[in-house]
């Protein structure tokens, strides 16, 4: 690899670091319980599709049915999440309280506020440089998942 693509993945691998630092702290929610990014997540997700079963919200989310279990159980006993039936008894869907409303958009007002310097950027690049990122996002995507496959 040249000097110009090793300053870029090691940059990249910055940028993963920093992230993971960032899902592992807490986000106080101004009473006795904090929340993770992976919490906080999945509570915009069911507030994005509203009545989404736990299936359906893994399959959304790209993690394990075990894993969306884990993380809803948390999110009920915090009160942010609410189990309901369906029409059949096998299936459970998920609905968020007012206060998972509240946490779903305090987290939408944060993203939007964290990446408007995208939104600056990517208004200012040409059709050339946008297809060239989304191209090279979908490939590391792509090399990701594969590797965990």
């Amino acid at each position: 690899m040249g000097t110009e693509v090793n300053e870029l993945v090691s940059l990249f691998l910055s940028i993963l670091h920093t992230f993971s630092i960032i899902e592992k702290k807490p986000w106080d929610l101004g009473t006795s319980s904090k929340i993770f990014l992976t919490e906080i997540q999945t509570v915009s997700m069911i507030g994005e599709n509203p009545n989404v079963n736990m299936t359906q919200l893994a399959d959304i989310m790209g993690v394990t049915r075990g894993a969306i279990s884990q993380t809803v159980r948390k999110l009920v006993t915090k009160k942010l999440v609410v189990r309901t039936n369906a029409r059949n008894n096998k299936e459970v869907n998920l609905a968020l309280t007012s206060f998972g409303q509240m946490v779903s958009d305090t987290y939408q007002t944060r993203m939007k506020e964290v990446f408007t310097f995208a939104d600056e950027l990517y208004a200012s690049a040409t059709p050339v440089e946008r297809d060239l990122v989304k191209r090279l996002f979908l490939r590391i995507h792509s090399n990701m998942k594969n590797r965990i496959q």
